[in-house]
């Protein structure tokens, strides 16, 4: 009994020369805890007269001491490293249409750690021309908001299959450039709407909207979306977009499908809010669309509601942007996230065209 109280007390005094060497200089404990740990296992066998199974026992205790002691002095040392200089460049967003005025949104990128405060990214001194070929067509001034939109005061409008060029200037960053055009809106034809069988869409009504596009030479993106319109009165409505079935290879669900349609298969999921399709497959002069939409019975009265197909067509710079914040926003965190697309030279942004079309159903009128 004397023996195992002497080995417990010595084992106490072991522990707590251990904690203090590490609170008085953690750097230096590597050399101080193989130190002690090789006197702790030298002295071991002549401070004990047990036998051979006791000796086992006592090394069982000592040892998960040695290596608690090894590993806290195994602590990384934090160093703050400044990063490099950061030299900020124009970021543009300017997606343009024959129905609107020419506007672009002038930002600036920022460090990383000015994440926090993103005041000084919106610019309110920068220099907006858009030309075409050669010929300046728009001048584009800030519209005195804080968040970096310029507009052209004279209220001028692209038009459609014209290459536009944008340049951007701004003091101490480099000036950027673009080019790209809006397509001619899309030739909607023998476009119709009827009713879906009820048992096809459970408890809510359902609805077939079948168009066709004119399929034009080249290669050609379009968009679409089907909406409810409920009148508030005069001109006013409240809008609510509805969702879709995806049952057709013909189009897809977003746009990063839509750049490889290879992997993408059709499914009866009511889940879609955006079609999207290119006619990269069609050879006929027009291709056909038979879109089935689900409205949910809480929307309203459906007798004074509109029913609104709303067509776009996309400049490649556009599908190509999209494409790249949808893939980055799937990104699940192995291998590289995806980069996002810019066409605009010497900065970051896009600069993009599109048109649209629409056609309205009153749902009074449909048996």
């Amino acid at each position: 009994m004397q023996s195992a109280v002497h080995i417990d007390g010595w084992l106490l005094q072991a522990r707590k020369k251990a904690l203090s060497a590490f609170l008085a200089d953690p750097d230096k404990m590597v050399m101080r805890n193989s130190f002690l740990a090789s006197c702790m296992i030298r002295q071991w066998p002549t401070r004990t007269e047990f036998s051979r199974k006791s000796k086992l026992t006592s090394f069982r205790l000592i040892w998960p001491i040695v290596m608690s002691m090894v590993l806290l002095s195994a602590c990384e040392t934090v160093v703050e490293i400044d990063p490099p200089d950061y030299d900020s460049e124009l970021a543009i967003i300017s997606k343009f249409s024959p129905d609107s005025v020419w506007s672009a949104r002038v930002t600036k990128t920022l460090p990383l750690g000015s994440l926090g405060d993103t005041t000084d990214a919106f610019l309110t001194d920068a220099t907006v021309m858009v030309y075409r070929e050669e010929s300046l067509v728009a001048r584009l001034i800030h519209d005195g908001g804080e968040d970096g939109w310029y507009v052209s005061s004279q209220l001028r409008k692209p038009r459609a299959n014209v290459s536009y060029r944008i340049v951007v200037e701004a003091p101490g960053l480099p000036s950027v450039s673009a080019i790209s055009m809006a397509p001619a809106p899309p030739v909607i034809s023998d476009a119709e709407i009827s009713r879906l069988d009820p048992t096809d869409v459970f408890e809510d009504s359902g609805y077939v909207v079948s168009f066709s596009l004119e399929n034009r030479p080249g290669l050609n993106y379009y968009s679409f979306g089907i909406f409810l319109g409920f009148p508030l009165g005069g001109t006013t409505y409240r809008v609510q977009g509805l969702p879709m079935r995806h049952d057709s290879p013909r189009w897809f669900c977003s746009f990063s499908d839509v750049l490889n349609p290879v992997s993408v298969e059709a499914s009866d999921d009511f889940d879609c809010s955006l079609g999207v399709s290119s006619d990269r497959f069609v050879d006929d002069p027009d291709f056909d669309f038979d879109i089935k939409v689900q409205i949910p019975s809480d929307l309203g009265n459906l007798e004074e509601a509109t029913l609104i197909l709303f067509v776009t067509a996309l400049s490649p710079e556009y599908v190509e942007y999209h494409g790249s914040i949808e893939e980055q926003e799937d990104f699940g965190g192995f291998g590289e996230p995806a980069n996002i697309y810019t066409n605009l030279e010497g900065g970051r942004g896009i600069f993009a065209g599109y048109s649209a079309s629409h056609r309205l159903f009153d749902l009074a009128v449909i048996e």
